[in-house]
């Protein structure tokens, strides 16, 4: 049996937020979750709207962000740039990319070295590993635990 993992089932998740290139939603472990679209290509618009729906779902503090672009194909720079600026910052205290294909591996790798986030920023192949770097960036205060 293969074990699907949470953000390839491609079920609905409550509270979750369709934009026009992602499927958003925030976990029970206050991880915000984006997954790329299947063949999206992201443009500053998209960003603008993918990080206003973060920013909704972080209610004023700053969360970690699982971004799965393992199906993205394009990424233009001006929302790279974006992505890795000030209005992002704000609502984002770490992100993890997860990668697979060539391309999402080079986009990741674009946004790391060209970009510079002003957040902390590591790719992954592996799920379970980038919720787990992750959950280094929740404040436990904010969360009420």
């Amino acid at each position: 049996m293969v074990r699907r993992n949470e953000l390839g089932t491609g079920r609905m998740h409550q509270g979750e937020i369709l934009t026009r290139t992602t499927r958003c939603w925030l976990g029970e472990d206050g991880i915000v979750r984006f997954v790329s679209l299947p063949e999206t290509h992201q443009t500053l618009e998209h960003a603008r709207e993918n990080i206003a729906v973060c920013a909704k779902f972080a209610n004023g503090r700053r969360r970690p962000v699982l971004v799965d672009i393992r199906s993205l194909t394009a990424i233009d720079g001006d929302a790279r740039r974006y992505y890795a600026g000030d209005e992002a910052a704000q609502v984002e205290s770490a992100i993890a990319l997860l990668v697979g294909s060539p391309v999402s591996r080079m986009v990741g790798n674009f946004f790391l070295s060209i970009n510079r986030p002003q957040v902390p920023v590591r790719l992954f192949t592996i799920e379970g590993e980038a919720l787990a770097w992750l959950r280094g960036f929740i404040d436990e205060k904010e969360e009420g635990r």
